[in-house]
């Protein structure tokens, strides 16, 4: 992507944001039932799948390592941003982002750069 496509399509977020009624409350769980197909397509793997669920109230997608069949960390949807958080801080970082498709393309780079560090010290 250019710089001035990303530019554009900040710019197209930011006036959708403005004519967006301030009443209508951002719909996590469609945000990440629209997210998760991205994810998918972007992220084909046969070490990790994904899945949308619910825990202790909150619609999460989690990544699991099938290997290991451990969570590698959960993506959450709140206030019009994507986040990711993980209890293995050891080996990977949380983040957040407002767009689905750079969301997806940093959740990419976070696990092939973080991922060969886990399967290394977590062989079984």
């Amino acid at each position: 992507m250019s710089f001035d496509d990303e530019v554009d399509g900040a710019r197209k977020r930011l006036e959708a944001a403005l004519k967006a009624d301030d009443d209508e409350p951002f719909d996590d769980l469609a945000a990440l039932q629209a997210l998760l197909p991205l994810i998918e397509a972007k992220i084909k793997s046969r070490r990790l799948s994904f899945q949308l669920g619910d825990d202790d109230d909150e619609t999460s997608i989690e990544v699991v390592h099938n290997a290991t069949d451990e969570a590698l960390g959960f993506i959450i949807a709140q206030d019009g941003e994507y986040i990711f958080e993980s209890n293995l801080e050891d080996y990977f970082e949380d983040f957040v982002d407002e767009s689905a498709d750079s969301f997806t393309l940093r959740l990419y780079e976070t696990l092939r750069a973080d991922l060969p560090k886990y399967e290394v010290e977590n062989k079984r």
